[in-house]
């Protein structure tokens, strides 16, 4: 892992932030400026965090948005400092507002975050001359953001590169899981949870590859060869999804109706050979794939029809998954018209950016506005500590613990406070031994590597990051101010107490995930019915049906991803104890094997081959409808025993057939 680490876009990223932050910082100094100097690296180190993976167009305009605001938080922030009830006023006034701006999306979010970091910055830092320090500010975002769009101009495609290339990786262990349902000497117990992680998984990072190319306007409207390779490998990397997932039956059954053919161990080598073939592809791995699939199709035509076809079934799958294997290693660049293009963008989620979406927000219905509502009343708590019960120098670090750790997520607040306590009690222990060297060049140097480690591990392993820039904030505070021990202890005393109001706070406004499991399991079954749906009309060459049934299919995969997260979330907050996890975890494995299974039906009716007659669809249409007037009178708290599955094959039919029965 920490090689993957090392060589990921994160670490070249945390080198061009280290850089950003330590020289302006170095050069002020030297001339004899040291208040420019922590001015502008303050306002570089505050604009590094929000500069997440992107392209082009989402870059240039993070970079005016982020370094107008943070110049206005900055001089808003310390002109407030000149009394205490006008400080505590706006800081929390900004912290609501900027907490709000994460409706607009992920960047926003975080450009929000880090305008509250930088406002409890500067209320610790409490500069004399507002307008100067904004100014530093400003010079400070200008300054990275010079660094940073230069990077994306000389390597355009550098994020989706490495998205694709990260997308790969998943696919090949997706495929590696799949091997192991034709392996009978391998157990099953887990299989189902692997394989819904790797989903999720999937589902997020195709989601990230569709931002970062289709939101790209220079990449869409220019389509340069390049670009056209990119979008062409990046089409065929989420048609591969759908085939690798249409590579799930029911396997113990499977296994039982194979276990006298010589197939299972040939299916499952090759769908080994494709991982590694779609990991690195090479002459001896085509030549092993191609003697396994002869083999395979020699054996299933001596066996009687119903074997024969299963296999047959099963071949097709995985001969439409080596096409698309080549097609990624070798994609080719096609004249796309700029209709196409425009259809392209149809598949891109939007953001709420419009006016009357933003003001739904401002709802206690909205979990947004509930957490900006925790966060603004842990600012004032922590606000009215600071001035009126702690005269302690960094007090705001108090503050800036609270800021930091707390999460909409009960668990992952719950995640994140653990990993800074912790990370900051190591920092400490590393950084007061590191202060007994003699050299302060070495010290200097020591909290560069940690302020590097900071960038490198933050949204990684963020418990390592903590450990990192703790040493870095203890060796510079202690080079600049002196008093190790008052560090130490303010260090100690106000992360604690960041951590435990952290945890308090998370039942005022609690956002809970458990009560509206309900309500995902109905929008998960509408997806799944419309892209059921989407597949009984298509046919081969039907350019219009497909893209249709495309976009259903990303709908389904996107709700499926939304449920996911929800139960995990849900599995860690107190209400846990009251819900019936046998029956949601069963429905979330039938809703995922629904979807898995109109893959299957999806690749059948392009290919002109029906597998289910009129009367079948018509029946599984009906129960799909009758599922979502039964799901939203269910008890999910009822704790009833779940009936035993008969040995049957899994097929839509009974699917649908067994979800009817769970929620009667």
């Amino acid at each position: 892992m920490l090689w993957e680490i090392v060589k990921s876009e994160h670490t070249v990223d945390a080198l061009r932030n280290t850089l950003a932050v330590v020289i302006p910082i170095v050069f002020f100094f030297y001339i004899g400026w040291p208040t420019t100097g922590i001015g502008v690296g303050i306002g570089a180190l505050m604009i590094c965090m929000t500069d997440l993976p992107g392209n082009r167009t989402e870059k240039f305009k993070a970079a005016w948005i982020s370094t107008l605001i943070f110049a206005l938080v900055a001089f808003l922030a310390a002109w407030s400092t000149q009394s205490a009830l006008l400080m505590i006023f706006t800081v929390v006034a900004l912290t609501f507002l900027l907490t709000m701006v994460g409706v607009m999306g992920q960047r926003m979010s975080a450009i929000g975050l880090m305008g509250i970091i930088l406002a409890t910055f500067t209320i610790g830092l409490k500069p004399k001359n507002p307008l100067l320090y904004a100014n530093y500010i400003f010079l400070g975002g200008v300054w990275y953001y010079l660094i940073s769009l230069l990077q994306i101009s000389i390597f355009p495609y550098r994020s989706l590169n490495r998205a694709i290339a990260q997308a790969i990786r998943e696919t090949a262990a997706l495929l590696f899981l799949r091997a192991k349902g034709y392996n009978p000497s391998v157990s099953l117990a887990g299989f189902n949870r692997q394989n819904i992680r790797l989903h999720l998984r999937l589902a997020n990072q195709h989601e990230l590859i569709r931002q970062l190319l289709l939101s790209d306007k220079c990449t869409m409207q220019q389509r340069d060869a390049n670009a056209q390779m990119l979008l062409e490998k990046s089409i065929s990397l989420i048609d591969l999804y759908e085939q690798v997932s249409a590579v799930h039956y029911d396997y113990p059954y499977l296994r039982k109706k194979l276990e006298h053919t010589k197939a299972l161990p040939l299916i499952k080598d090759a769908i080994e050979l494709m991982a590694k073939i779609l990991r690195k592809p090479s002459s001896a791995l085509l030549t092993d794939f191609e003697g396994i699939t002869v083999d395979l199709k020699e054996i299933a035509s001596i066996l009687p029809v119903e074997e024969q076809t299963l296999i047959n079934q099963i071949s097709a799958n995985i001969d439409e998954i080596f096409a698309l294997i080549i097609s990624i290693h070798s994609p080719h660049s096609s004249k796309h018209s700029d209709e196409s293009s425009g259809r392209y963008t149809d598949f891109l989620t939007a953001s709420p950016v419009q006016a009357t979406a933003i003001k739904k927000h401002f709802s206690l219905k909205s979990s947004t506005f509930r957490f900006s509502l925790r966060l603004s009343a842990l600012s004032l708590a922590a606000l009215l500590l600071i001035n009126w019960l702690s005269p302690q120098h960094y007090s705001y670090w108090l503050l800036l613990t609270m800021v930091i750790v707390s999460r909409p997520s009960y668990g992952q607040t719950i995640k994140r406070n653990f990993e800074r306590l912790s990370g900051t009690l190591l920092g400490l222990l590393i950084g007061w031994g590191l202060t007994q060297a003699d050299s302060l060049t070495l010290q200097l140097c020591i909290s560069a590597v940690g302020l590097f480690g900071f960038f490198a591990f933050n949204r990684v392993a963020y418990g390592i990051s903590v450990v990192c820039i703790t040493v870095a904030v203890i060796l510079c505070l202690n080079a600049y101010e002196g008093n190790l021990w008052q560090l130490l202890t303010d260090r100690v005393i106000f992360t604690v107490g960041g951590v435990l109001l952290c945890l308090l706070a998370t039942f005022l406004f609690p956002i809970w995930n458990a009560p509206r499991l309900g309500d995902l399991f109905v929008q998960v079954i509408n997806a799944n019915l419309e892209y059921f749906r989407a597949a009984t009309v298509l046919g081969p060459f039907d350019l219009e049906k497909l893209h249709e049934s495309k976009l259903a299919r990303k709908q389904s995969h996107r709700q499926l991803a939304q449920l996911s997260e929800a139960i995990q979330a849900a599995l860690k907050e107190p209400l846990r104890k009251k819900l019936n996890w046998r029956l949601i975890k069963r429905m979330q494995l039938l809703n995922f094997q629904f979807n898995v299974l109109n893959a299957t039906f999806a690749s059948s009716q392009k290919q002109g081959a029906a597998l289910l007659s009129l009367e079948d669809i018509k029946n599984i249409e009906a129960d799909l409808l009758q599922l979502l007037d039964q799901i939203q009178n269910t008890d999910w708290s009822n704790a009833k025993e779940l009936p035993v599955r008969d040995e049957k094959p899994l097929n839509l039919n009974e699917v649908c057939k067994e979800m009817l029965m769970l929620t009667s």
